[in-house]
């Protein structure tokens, strides 16, 4: 290092000596100067087109035609001189002109940025916009003119308006108001405005209420007196909220709630709250003891706990004053985008029998979410966009695929159309041997400890041929899984099944050596037969559910199975029965229950059924399992150190008719080895069951001959 710093120093030194000498021999040097015979060039005028939701972007005017910096017929010097733009004048020109300012265009240099969002609020459907920018490119003598035009289309969007404007209030709230814009949006940031207030004849009688700018003052104490104890009344109005070029009507409810503070009893502060929850979230664990004041010293009671006026449904337990929900119950109630909404009604009291005035109300609204990953990789994922119906073709319409894939011979047709739905009204054809077409970067980054669900539904329509429609996430062409990852499944004639696949990145997980890679998908349809079978498939899904917690979304009684309460266990025959196993040695030891499954000199299989809470099934429904397994005796069974996988398999149960998986676990080896199984209703179900009104059980089969088994943390999970 001091070397290098000392020869650094003595080139700077060399340099200064040169140019000091050069000073004193030659002092009335100048630099030569350098050349200007020719004006600048350009290949042409810029003309560049925006969408108004378009994001910025900047346009080098001394660029390409096109507005970057690099290219053919950007603007150049024949004698090399440095270039600028100068005498810049914007002249806009269009549709609502006036109201648009010059909004959208900065100078930035010898650039111009492009902001169509600044535009939006004053551009509607059928509207355009355009700057005209002339100027001149100067090489610092010559200058050249160049202009650059810049159109921007318009789309209005009409105000989005959720639900209803709603205010809660008790009898003694006196002046209140509530915001008339809660639950609306406007897409283009307009400013909204709200008219025309119709208040309702049929309100029991006149709650005075008006405009203040968009919100609605109220006088509560108007009507404090006509609010009977304990009841609830309700006064409805609508009203007009437009923006320039939209007038949409809002309904609104104002309730009032009549109560009076009982001697003795708790006093409960907020008989109105409220819980917004996505489809997604955790277990929410609500305390509906909270805000109620206790003032004697007694406990709180809460009781009569009912939802939209009825017992608790599935998704809801109550343990003392505390509910809790889970959203993923609701997975097959609201689509992505949408939301339903509960109303829990509860009674308040203390543990010496003084009851609160009144019923205490908590809205709870659930909102689904896009939970399928295709939707966000693949334009057509549901196959509904008529635009991309047809044959698909390589270099011309792919019907939402990102491209055609590498095996495509003996594929005489593939297409989109109405004839191939499963779902909706239009589904995809292949017909052929091979037939290959790709969906790219389905997840960007491959992230570590989580599961995946790929699925599709499958018809088959050709007698004599079994396709093989494997699922394969290929991470790059070089991965030794990218072919033959998926299981070939057997597929009835004439029938849609659900084929489904787990990739997993957890330890020894079928992908846990590629994450951080980005994650496509080929749809492959291979049919040995090379009859040219023809297959429709539709409803392509990804899902992700190794992020959610097994524990706390486990749809298994009584957390029956970690064994860890000894329970009896169901089973059809063999030796069931949980016991106390201890693993590792020293401190290291860890002593837990285990189910001990033993099929020696069983004629057949053992099935063993596990508990499933009341209403937790559901047609359409989609479960997985997972669960640890160890079959004990495998080097007594096969060769001693063999990673033999021994499968078992899973299915739910009302005892009578079953929903069978589509996959299998198995053990591996003499190893703990973790199995995901997924039990879709739309796979194979045995019979038309209305499962939510069924005692369901799950149940798990082992065919292995004279096999000893340890089975453990057994969990059930709704997934999407």
């Amino acid at each position: 290092m001091k070397t290098l710093k000392t020869s650094r120093a003595l080139l700077v030194s060399s340099i200064l000596t040169a140019l000091a000498g050069c000073e004193i021999e030659n002092p009335d040097y100048t630099p030569e100067t350098q050349a200007n015979n020719n004006a600048p060039t350009h290949g042409g005028d810029i003309v560049l087109a925006y969408h108004e939701k378009d994001a910025f972007k900047q346009v080098d005017l001394l660029g390409t035609i096109t507005g970057i910096s690099a290219g053919d017929t950007a603007a150049k010097d024949a004698d090399g001189n440095f270039l600028t733009v100068t005498d810049i004048v914007i002249t806009p020109s269009g549709d609502r002109v006036d109201d648009i300012a010059g909004a959208g265009v900065e100078v930035q240099g010898n650039k111009i940025g492009i902001r169509p969002l600044d535009i939006a609020p004053n551009l509607d459907t059928g509207e355009t916009y355009t700057v005209a920018v002339n100027f001149n490119i100067s090489d610092g003598q010559n200058k050249t003119p160049r202009m650059a035009t810049f159109t921007f289309t318009g789309e209005d969007f009409a105000p989005v308006i959720v639900g209803d404007a709603i205010g809660n209030f008790t009898r003694d709230a006196g002046a209140s108001s509530i915001d008339l814009l809660d639950g609306v949006t406007d897409a283009d940031e307009e400013e909204l405005m709200v008219s025309d207030l119709v208040i309702s004849s049929d309100n029991p009688f006149n709650l005075p209420m008006a405009f203040n700018g968009t919100n609605l003052d109220l006088d509560i104490a108007a009507v404090e007196a006509s609010i009977p104890d304990g009841e609830k009344v309700t006064f409805e109005f609508s009203y007009t909220v437009s923006d320039h070029n939209n007038d949409l009507t809002r309904q609104g409810v104002i309730n009032v709630l009549g109560v009076q503070d009982v001697a003795g009893a708790p006093l409960v502060t907020n008989y109105f709250k409220e819980l917004d929850v996505q489809e997604t979230d955790s277990v929410q664990v609500i305390d509906l003891s909270n805000e109620i004041v206790e003032r004697e010293g007694d406990e709180i009671v809460i009781s009569e706990v009912m939802i939209d006026g009825e017992a608790l449904p599935f998704g809801y337990e109550l343990n003392g004053n505390v509910l809790t929900l889970d959203p993923h119950s609701f997975f097959n109630d609201v689509a992505a985008g949408q939301e339903i909404s509960h109303t829990v009604t509860y009674k308040v009291a203390d543990t010496a029998g003084n009851q609160s005035d009144g019923t205490p109300e908590l809205s709870i609204t659930i909102s689904g979410v896009e939970t399928n990953l295709i939707a966000a990789a693949m334009p057509n994922y549901d196959f509904e966009d008529p635009s991309l119906a047809g044959d698909i073709v390589a270099g011309g319409n792919l019907g939402g695929f990102s491209n055609i894939g590498w095996a495509n011979w003996g594929c005489p047709e593939a297409a989109v159309g109405a004839d191939f739905a499963r779902t909706g009204t239009m589904g995809l054809r292949l017909r052929g041997s091979f037939c290959h077409l790709n969906i790219d970067s389905i997840i960007p980054s491959l992230p570590n400890d989580e599961k995946y669900a790929f699925s599709y539904g499958l018809y088959n329509n050709a007698v004599g041929t079994t396709p093989y429609v494997p699922i394969y996430a290929s991470a790059g062409t070089e991965l030794p899984n990218r072919f033959w990852a998926g299981a070939r499944h057997v597929q009835t004639l004439n029938t849609w099944l659900e084929h489904v696949q787990v990739v997993n990145t957890f330890e020894f997980g079928n992908w846990v050596n590629y994450v951080g890679a980005t994650l496509s998908w080929g749809i492959l349809k291979y049919d040995d037969s090379y009859s040219g079978g023809s297959h429709n498939l539709d409803d392509f899904s990804v899902v992700a559910f190794g992020s959610y917690d097994a524990v706390a979304h486990d749809i298994l009684e009584a957390d029956v199975g970690a064994f860890e309460a000894g329970e009896t266990i169901t089973s059809t025959g063999g030796i069931v029965e949980v016991q106390s196993v201890t693993t590792g040695e020293g401190e290291a030891a860890v002593t837990a229950n285990k189910l001990f499954v033993d099929t020696t000199n069983v004629d057949g299989s053992v099935t063993i059924s596990l508990p499933i809470k009341a209403g937790a099934i559901s047609q359409d429904g989609r479960y997985a399992v997972s669960l640890q397994a160890q079959l004990i005796n495998h080097d007594d069974l096969y060769s001693e150190g063999a990673n033999t996988r021994v499968p078992f398999s899973a299915s739910l149960s009302n005892g009578t008719e079953t929903i069978s998986a589509s996959l299998t676990g198995s053990t591996w080896g003499a190893n703990v080895s973790s199995s995901d199984i997924i039990i879709s209703e739309s796979y194979g179900t045995s019979a038309d069951v209305d499962w939510s009104q069924e005692d369901m059980v799950l149940n798990l089969t082992f065919s292995q001959d004279n096999a000893q088994y340890y089975i453990d943390n057994v969990r059930l999970i709704i997934i999407p």
